[in-house]
């Protein structure tokens, strides 16, 4: 290789480096439009995301070239040049990055905003296309140096004119005080089950072995709930508290990024359907805690109506602690009947790595169940409990295989456990009390994919898992429900408004969910009113 070899290479592959850092920088700022995209903010971060990128993905792809030279060409003569083709397939990939960004971020985004990445992804196919074009035209002129540098220039500011000239539609959601909804003509009991879907509900309730789940499902209303991608946990248990959807109530990851420069934090990162990608440059970021959310949960508003809730570890960011979240977790050896202490204790032997995480969990649910039952006995009207053993037990024991026996028992034994303590909760809950058992997403076995990584020793060690974002369940029992039903799908938006109509109180405005009809009695719905407020 020559000596003017390197520094020309070294400049092609820092401009295929900083396009992907602008389009980085474009991507992140879409995805959080509550953030200006200023013409002086988009410049001002586009130095140190292209210096970023020309580093993290310009030094690695310069010994790529290289070594694709030294192969193909030997250490002739130096005059490659391969700028456009990889500036093309940069931007084909940013156009399919955009694309999935858009149709993953339904409940994220707002209309405009998903059109504006809809139409970046056709813009970045049209900067490939020019690239290429253009790099035709510089190779037929035969006088490549100024034209080179021209092209170079316009395909770094190409990503960045396209943003400062359409800046993201803003997202300014209205944030809702909790304002008395009315007094609720029932008592009311919610428990998150985590890790709960259809799949499971149907293998594990026939048979009578999980006896407080089958009498749900025999007696009451239930189907599933339709997740919403990508997997964000809090942002789920929120929807479900609050009846509206992420882009009304703000909630989106567990942490926000404040950047230098920025006014407001970011929340929502970009995404892949696999998991999250943190593209953020040179670790400017401080991480936070993002703000809480903008609308109420339903118990806020019960109580601002005078009627007392209770509220045990449900997730979300919250204005403030719920009432009992900090319930301290309880020895296990003090609820449990002392054979089926022994009996869990030798059933798990088998399963020295996930022992431990099983038993926090199951200690942390027992403390919250036994706030819920003192709470229930105590007559406290609303009560909200989230229990986790379910997603811990799945995550460490559902079998893979129907022949592992060791697996299949020990998770059989955790699930009774998770019955009893729903059992214990529901003895509490006053005959005429309305029942809400939900989860807003479900679990997964390793697909294809997984299973693959796995053989090459780089896959997890998971057996089920919530990455693909299946659709949860919610199960409903008690006056005003169709007795006996499973014919509704709905999404996690549409609990709180059920709730609010089965409670016989009216659904607010800012509620985007809708009242799931099937799951109602048709002699209540004849006979209650909707009726809807600010």
């Amino acid at each position: 290789m020559s000596a003017m070899g390197w520094p020309r290479l070294a400049l092609q592959a820092a401009v295929v480096g900083g396009l992907a850092g602008a389009l980085a920088e474009v991507l992140v700022l879409r995805l959080n439009p509550e953030v200006p995209s200023q013409p002086t903010t988009v410049l001002l971060l586009a130095v140190p995301w292209i210096t970023w990128g020309s580093l993290v993905i310009g030094a690695p792809l310069l010994l790529l070239l290289a070594l694709a030279h030294r192969t193909a060409r030997g250490s002739g003569t130096w005059d490659w040049w391969p700028l456009p083709e990889l500036a093309a397939v940069t931007f084909t990939v940013a156009a399919a990055l955009f694309s999935t960004n858009a149709d993953l971020h339904t409940d994220f985004l707002s209309g405009s905003g998903h059109r504006t990445i809809g139409q970046d992804a056709v813009t970045w196919l049209i900067g490939a296309l020019l690239s290429i074009t253009a790099g035709v035209w510089v190779r037929h002129l035969r006088r490549p140096p100024p034209l080179r540098i021209a092209l170079a220039l316009f395909i770094l500011a190409l990503p960045l004119v396209r943003l400062a000239s359409q800046p993201s539609p803003p997202r300014s959601p209205e944030e809702r005080a909790p304002q008395p909804l009315g007094v609720a003509a029932r008592p009311l009991l919610v428990v998150g089950l985590e890790g709960l879907d259809a799949n499971l509900l149907l293998a594990y309730t026939v048979g009578g072995r999980y006896p407080a789940l089958g009498r749900i499902v025999q007696s009451g209303a239930w189907g599933s709930l339709e997740s919403h991608p990508p997997f964000l946990r809090r942002s789920m248990w929120t929807t479900i508290a609050t009846g509206t959807p992420p882009r009304g109530h703000g909630v989106s990851s567990r942490w926000a990024y404040r950047l230098p420069g920025l006014a407001e934090p970011l929340r929502l990162l970009p995404w892949l359907p696999g998991g999250s990608r943190l593209i953020l440059p040179w670790g400017l970021a401080r991480r936070e805690v993002p703000p809480p959310t903008l609308k109420p949960p339903l118990w806020e508003r019960l109580q601002a109506s005078g009627s007392e809730a209770a509220v045990f570890g449900w997730p979300g960011l919250w204005r403030e602690l719920p009432p009992g979240a900090d319930t301290p977790p309880i020895p296990a050896v003090s609820v449990l009947e002392a054979p089926d202490l022994e009996a869990l204790r030798d059933t798990l032997a088998p399963f020295p790595a996930a022992t431990p995480e099983l038993w926090q969990a199951l200690e942390s649910d027992l403390g919250r169940t036994a706030g819920a039952r003192a709470a229930l006995g105590k007559g406290v009207p609303s009560v909200w409990l989230h229990l986790q053993t379910l997603t811990v037990a799945r995550q460490e024991l559902e079998p893979e295989d129907t022949l592992d026996a060791q697996a299949r028992e020990a998770f059989g034994l955790v699930l009774e456990q998770v019955d009893d303590l729903l059992q214990s909760v529901l003895d509490g809950l006053p005959p005429d009390g309305l029942l809400a058992i939900v989860s807003p997403y479900g679990m997964e076995g390793p697909g294809a994919g997984e299973r693959l990584l796995r053989l090459l020793g780089l896959g997890g060690a998971w057996r089920a898992s919530t990455r693909s974002c299946p659709d949860g369940v919610l199960l409903l029992s008690g006056p005003g429900v169709a007795p006996s039903t499973r014919c509704f799908a709905a999404g996690p938006a549409d609990v709180v408004p059920t709730l609010c109509y089965l409670l016989d109180l009216p659904v607010a405005q800012y509620m985007e969910g809708r009242v799931i009809l099937e799951a109602i009695d048709p002699a209540y719905l004849a006979r209650t009113p909707l009726r809807v407020v600010d």
